[in-house]
Formats: structure tokens, sequence, C-alpha cells
């Protein structure tokens, strides 16, 4: 993953990035902010691991989310509980249409309501 495996170069790398903005007027107060400042032909080691810890997500909600959903499980059955998470996954590349899939549910044949149980 490094461009250099050595640790000895990785530290010498970061001691020189400490001393580049210890003397500086305004050093970068985010992950983004030193990852836009750090000159990869300078700092190549430096570089990949504040672009990993740019990119890592800052909390795990949107991971979670699903799960908690999930955790309906004994309410519903497997085919629904599929239907669901696939729907989830591809909410956001597929846009799904309410009027279209109430067309198709009504094409499907009478549907009984049983509200008395």
């Amino acid at each position: 993953m490094f461009v250099d495996d050595s640790h000895d170069k990785l530290q010498a790398e970061f001691e020189l990035w400490k001393q580049r903005w210890h003397a500086a007027a305004e050093p970068p107060k985010t992950a983004l902010d030193a990852y836009t400042a750090c000159n990869a032909s300078v700092y190549p080691n430096l570089s990949i691991l504040l672009q990993v810890l740019v990119t890592l997500p800052v909390t795990t909600a949107t991971p979670e989310r699903p799960f908690s959903t999930f955790g309906r499980r004994s309410s519903m059955g497997d085919e629904r509980l599929t239907s669901l998470a696939l729907i989830h996954v591809h909410a956001q590349t597929t846009p799904i249409e309410p009027v279209e899939i109430v067309d198709k549910f009504a094409l499907t044949g009478p549907h009984k309501l049983n509200f008395l149980r």
C-alpha cells in the first residue's frame, strides 16, 4: 500500500511534515485541509495515509441503519425482508416510482384485506 514500506521513511516524512506546520501561521485544521496541502511527491506515504483518513466514514450510522431495519425480522417473512433489503440497497441507483408499483400491484388480481381478525 505504501510507496516505500520502510517505517523509517514514513517517520522521516512525518517529522518533515510536523516541521513544515510548526512555524506556519495557519496549519491545516481538518484532515481534508491536510490532504489538500500535502505534496504527494515530497510526502508520498503520508499522502496515502491522509487520503485513507479523508475517505473513512466519520460515523457508522449509515451502515447500521439497514441492520436496525432488519431487526424487525420476527414480524415479517423472509421474502419480504429480502425485498426490503434489495430496495434499500438499490434505492440510490434505481429510482422507484410509487405509481408504477401501485399499478403493477393492482394488475395482479383482487386483494382482500381482513380488518376483523
